[in-house]
């Protein structure tokens, strides 16, 4: 379960026991000095006061953890972002980049919108694809070491690279993470 989840369900429950507990106890205590419609009609503003004060803090508290999870996923994909290795998502189904970040852009050439035209076979060399066909195939969930690979710039010139696959969990989609390191020397920097 989700400890954010969790936190927030343990916060309501607590403040709803003692509300209930507290706001009962004190008209007990007050029954013999109030009028019967008294009581009742309070008794009503109990249970309104309740729902009112307990969505807000509802409110809140799943505004406070969703602001949380949101700088996570930023802090997240400013490291896949600004990696200095080329890195992409790929659909694991149809090998179609679904993302690339700025390190893939300046090693291969291609722009951002050309990527996500293209698929991972298009960078790959024409004796290379069964390999990459088969290596995706064999994927285990976590990190894949796929091996080396020789890819093709847009410039047509061809790159050699240690290619890593990391199988994102929790994806329906079946997308995975490619990371290529190059072996020949090549280093990207990033403007």
């Amino acid at each position: 379960m989700n400890a954010g989840a969790l936190k927030i369900a343990v916060i309501y429950v607590v403040a709803g026991i003692l509300w209930i507990t507290l706001s009962d106890q004190l008209l007990l205590m007050l029954q013999n000095s109030l009028d019967i419609q008294l009581l009742l009609l309070l008794n009503g503003v109990k249970g309104i006061g309740y729902v009112l004060i307990t969505g807000l803090l509802l409110y809140k508290l799943i505004n406070m953890h969703t602001k949380r999870l949101a700088e996570s996923e930023k802090q997240y994909r400013s490291f896949f972002d600004y990696n200095s290795s080329p890195m992409w998502i790929i659909n694991r189904r149809t090998m179609l980049f679904t993302t690339v970040n700025d390190a893939a852009t300046v090693a291969y050439g291609y722009s951002r919108h050309e990527f996500l035209t293209m698929s991972a076979l298009d960078i790959s060399l024409p004796e290379d694809i069964n390999k990459l066909i088969g290596a995706f195939k064999d994927l285990k969930t976590g990190i894949n070491c796929v091996g080396v690979q020789r890819h093709v710039k847009k410039n047509g010139d061809v790159m050699t690279v240690e290619i890593t696959v990391h199988v994102i969990a929790g994806q329906k989609s079946g997308n995975v993470m490619l990371t290529a390191i190059p072996t020949d020397g090549y280093q990207v920097t990033i403007q």
